[in-house]
């Protein structure tokens, strides 16, 4: 009757063996198997948040009047601190804030950076906020 009690120990501890195994297998497979599709999907709608805080005649951080870019708008907004910006636009991935001419080439803006945003984008191999 001994060799049974040991048997039927054994078998549950490799039983809770496997079943952590497995749980752990599939909560590591959960969050490493995000959808590509809802990523791109939440980036699209923030970057249409931005453009609709910068450009809306009611919002708080608008940089367009009259359909022209207002500088010293652009300048005031560029003063304010990257995290600040984000809290104010309620965006929670980084971004970063640009213009480009007809042919696509990116606008330095007051002669002095290329963008507003966060450092760690690169615009034609520089941060966004640099020139």
């Amino acid at each position: 009757m001994a060799k049974s009690k040991k048997s039927q120990s054994w078998s549950i501890d490799i039983a809770l063996g496997v079943i952590v195994f497995m749980a752990a297998f599939f909560v590591v497979y959960s969050l490493l198997n995000t959808n590509p599709n809802a990523k791109a999907s939440r980036l699209n709608e923030e970057a249409s948040i931005i453009i609709k805080q910068v450009g809306s005649e009611n919002a708080l951080i608008r940089i367009i009047d009259n359909n022209e870019v207002n500088i010293s708008k652009v300048n005031e907004l560029k003063n304010i601190s990257y995290n600040e910006l984000k809290r104010r636009l309620r965006i929670e991935s980084d971004f970063c804030i640009y213009f480009e001419d007809d042919k696509g080439y990116i606008v330095i803006i007051n002669n002095s950076y290329k963008g507003i945003g966060s450092p760690s984008i690169n615009l034609s191999g520089t941060p966004c906020s640099q020139k």
